[in-house]
């Protein structure tokens, strides 16, 4: 999209020693919990986040891709005749569950994977596990498990995923961590019907009860939240094909029973003085949106604690107070309930929240657009002389550091 050089987000922290409650470490690798992401609207934050989304999201799709189907998500840079026609890169390097280091990339356009690369680092160097440019294969030690699935691959079809179907062990490992330890917030239905699945499970009543703390904690007059699910069997007629009945001329009509499923969320409100309190229901779509907005959100911060999840959200102020936004910082900081090491990685306008007090230097981070050329670039607080005493959101808002929005006409 907006990228046309390469840019890198990086957790891995830098030589600062502040705020080490924002380190996360795990068999020696050391990480930032929190990443915050600033800049003006179309300067590129939406298009990080859609790359980090089309990325993961080809892999968990990959063994599900038909031959020669398009992969249109995948945009490239259409603002120069050469990059318009070539292929996009993407590259992941993570500490999966193993407790090894990995580096994962692919370079790919709407119709083909170009090349792909799977390295492990079991020391200070690294081990190739395979590596593909077209339709050539180079393995090493894992060879002879590896290429008899090559001839179960295709072109427009990721070689991780496809050797992980065949439960390959060494691809398993990290295709588990880019699939189920990465979770991006795209479309609000979709995330709405995921969190409705956890509140209906079988861990129904964990889910409820971390909600319901969140939401108390976030000065939300809610005292209890109620699931109710109902299941109602419906007849509805269909029509049979002609190919197969016909009566008088006229295709044969018969009943197909249906089962709907009915979620009902109430949430109920302890109103009154002391001695007079009285509990009143509403329905979840009565709430306002902030509320609304913890409500879907809950169940994918609980799973982060527990898991060690990678959250990555566009937008968090949206429908957010900024107090209610900075304690979901201050839970991702906090070593008693972010045990299993869990990221946050957010985009955000809101200034407030920009403090040496609560961020190191290298977890802020810019994007700017250059509007004669279209391009976006990615950079980091940490690039910039800045001192732990320096008042950061004043010199953001001054422009110091870039990545502002410069109006035109009456000065503001």
């Amino acid at each position: 999209m907006s990228f046309k050089e390469k840019a890198v987000l990086a957790l891995n922290p830098s030589v600062d020693t502040a705020h080490p409650e924002n380190i996360n470490e795990i068999n020696g690798y050391k990480s930032s919990n929190l990443a915050a992401i600033y800049g003006a609207n179309a300067s590129g934050k939406t298009s990080l986040f859609k790359a980090m989304t089309v990325a993961l999201n080809y892999i968990k799709s990959s063994n599900l891709i038909q031959i020669n189907q398009p992969m249109t998500a995948i945009v490239p840079f259409k603002f120069d005749e050469m990059t318009v026609k070539e292929p996009s890169e993407f590259e992941f390097i993570f500490v999966a569950g193993d407790g090894n280091r990995y580096v994962y990339g692919f370079v790919a356009d709407a119709m083909q994977v170009h090349e792909e690369y799977l390295y492990k680092y079991s020391s200070q160097r690294p081990t190739l596990i395979f590596e593909r440019k077209g339709e050539n294969y180079e393995f090493t030690s894992q060879k002879p498990v590896l290429e008899p699935l090559v001839r179960f691959n295709t072109l427009n079809k990721l070689f991780l995923a496809t050797a992980t179907n065949w439960n390959t062990e060494c691809t398993m490992i990290p295709y588990k961590w880019l699939t189920e330890k990465m979770t991006t917030f795209t479309d609000a239905q979709n995330i709405a019907n995921i969190s409705m699945d956890l509140y209906k499970g079988v861990d129904k009543d964990e889910y409820i009860d971390f909600t319901e703390h969140l939401l108390q904690v976030a000065d939300i007059n809610i005292s209890k939240i109620n699931i109710e699910v109902k299941k109602t069997r419906v007849d509805t007629p269909i029509t049979v094909p002609v190919t197969q009945a016909m009566i008088n001329g006229q295709p044969v009509q018969t009943m197909m029973t249906q089962e709907l499923e009915r979620i009902n969320v109430l949430t109920e409100h302890l109103i009154g003085e002391e001695g007079n309190v009285k509990n009143y229901p509403l329905g979840i779509g009565e709430e306002s949106l902030g509320t609304n907005q913890l409500f879907i959100l809950g169940p994918f911060l609980k799973d982060a604690f527990e898991k060690g999840v990678t959250v990555v959200i566009d937008e968090i102020d949206k429908s957010l107070h900024t107090f209610i936004v900075r304690h979901i910082i201050n839970m991702f900081r906090d070593k008693e309930i972010n045990k299993a090491g869990a990221q946050l990685i957010f985009t955000t306008h809101d200034t407030s929240l920009m403090s040496l007090s609560t961020f190191r230097r290298d977890q802020v981070y810019f994007t700017e657009k250059n509007n004669k050329t279209g391009v976006s670039d990615l950079y980091s607080l940490d690039e910039f002389p800045v001192r732990k005493t320096d008042n950061i959101e004043k010199g953001y808002l001054l422009g110091r550091y870039g990545a502002i929005p410069y109006i035109r006409g009456e000065e503001l």
